[in-house]
């Protein structure tokens, strides 16, 4: 189960972070999967890559040097194999040209071609009165009760998403959110990035379990899935040596007020399995499209 913490200010300040941004990817470990790198027209967009046969050249999140970012996580719950990748969610926002706003409303139209999904989409890019568009949200969850198809979501906020709708979040949600709000707490500029960076990894390297979990043992239920199959998978960090399956790659967003991007990815290399798994790091500098300087 992926989850992704998140906060954004609407005001690019160049001595802060305009986006903080923190994601584990769950799966299987015996998927085929590129590492993060460079690819797509002009080699201008950047993420890992799904490499399972019919999803091949999908992703679970993303961005672009123009500053959108898009973040995929699944709904628990059956897959229905007739219907479109999910992972082409995020590689034809990033890779076609699209304006944030209308590529939401798209969609929203063609939600029900997929599987169950949450779609965060950002474009740092895109700024009115020297104010960073402010993200959007976008499920397709229509049988959770009261659930809303697609809205805009507030800046300087501290956001936590998961495997369910945003308006019913697992205790790992909740748990994780309330402690990535204190590690961005105690960096509030760009001087500490080494220390920040460390105390979010090992906020997602965390496997303490986090049951009960009353929102994740109903989903599981109501969708036919074993209860014991999703609640292994509590923690923040998933590790399930037996299943060959937990959080296999970890990373970072971090984007200042200049238009400087840091985006680090930590993945558990699975050639060997435990106890002699490895960790492999890898870093990318991107420079955004600065703001315009009467903003500063």
């Amino acid at each position: 189960m992926c989850i992704v913490y998140f906060c954004q200010s609407e005001i690019p300040d160049p001595n802060s972070y305009q986006l903080v941004l923190v994601n584990n990817r769950d799966e299987e470990w015996t998927r085929p999967t590129k590492d993060a790198d460079f690819w797509g027209p002009q080699m201008n967009c950047i993420s890992g890559l799904d490499m399972h046969k019919g999803k091949e050249g999908g992703t679970w999140l993303g961005m672009n040097k123009a500053g959108k970012i898009g973040v995929l996580l699944n709904i628990l719950g059956q897959v229905d194999l007739s219907k479109k990748g999910r992972g082409f969610l995020v590689s034809n926002y990033l890779s076609q040209g699209w304006d944030m706003d209308e590529y939401a409303a798209s969609m929203l139209k063609e939600r029900n071609d997929y599987n169950g999904f949450n779609l965060l989409l950002f474009d740092l890019g895109k700024q009115e009165d020297c104010l960073t568009a402010k993200p959007v949200y976008l499920t397709n969850a229509a049988d959770y009760h009261s659930c809303v198809s697609m809205r805009t979501l507030p800046s300087n906020t501290f956001f936590g998403v998961s495997n369910s709708p945003l308006e019913y979040p697992f205790q790992k949600v909740i748990k994780g959110k309330e402690r990535f709000g204190h590690v961005l707490s105690q960096y509030p500029t760009t001087d500490l990035k080494e220390h920040l960076v460390r105390d979010l990894m090992e906020l997602m390297a965390d496997r303490t379990s986090l049951l009960p979990d009353p929102v994740m043992e109903k989903a599981a239920s109501l969708r036919g899935v074993n209860p014991a199959y999703a609640s292994c998978r509590s923690a923040i960090n998933t590790y399930s040596p037996n299943e060959r399956y937990g959080s296999r790659t970890t990373t970072i967003i971090l984007v200042d007020g200049k238009g400087n991007v840091d985006y680090i990815e930590r993945t558990l290399e699975l050639q060997q399995l435990p106890p002699n798994e490895r960790i492999t790091h890898k870093t990318f500098q991107l420079d955004l499209p600065k703001p315009a300087p009467k903003c500063f």
